[in-house]
C-alpha cells in the first residue's frame, strides 16, 4: 500500500487496498463515504514529531491507521 499525492493536492490511499482492511468491498466502502461514514485524517511525520505520515481512517466501528515513510511506502498499520 501506498500514500501518493493526488492531481489536486490530495493524499490517496488505494481504496480497493484500503477495503482489505475492511474486510468490505472497495464499492461498499464508496457508498459508505457517500453516505459520509468514512472519516479519515492525516497527521504529516512533523506533527508527531517522526519521519512517518500517519493515516487514521474511521469506517462504522472500526479504525485502521497507516504508518508511511517519506517515500509514501506503508511500514505499518493497526486495526482496533
Amino acid at each position: 500500500m501506498r500514500l501518493d499525492l493526488g492531481a489536486k493536492g490530495d493524499w490517496i490511499v488505494d481504496p480497493s487496498e484500503l477495503a482489505t482492511r475492511f474486510q468490505v468491498s472497495a464499492a461498499f466502502l464508496d457508498r459508505l463515504k457517500r453516505k459520509g461514514l468514512v472519516q479519515a485524517f492525516i497527521r504529516p511525520g512533523e506533527a508527531t514529531g517522526s519521519d512517518e505520515t500517519c493515516v487514521t481512517v474511521n469506517v462504522m466501528n472500526q479504525v485502521w491507521r497507516g504508518f508511511f515513510d517519506k517515500t509514501g511506502k506503508l511500514v505499518r498499520e493497526e486495526l482496533f
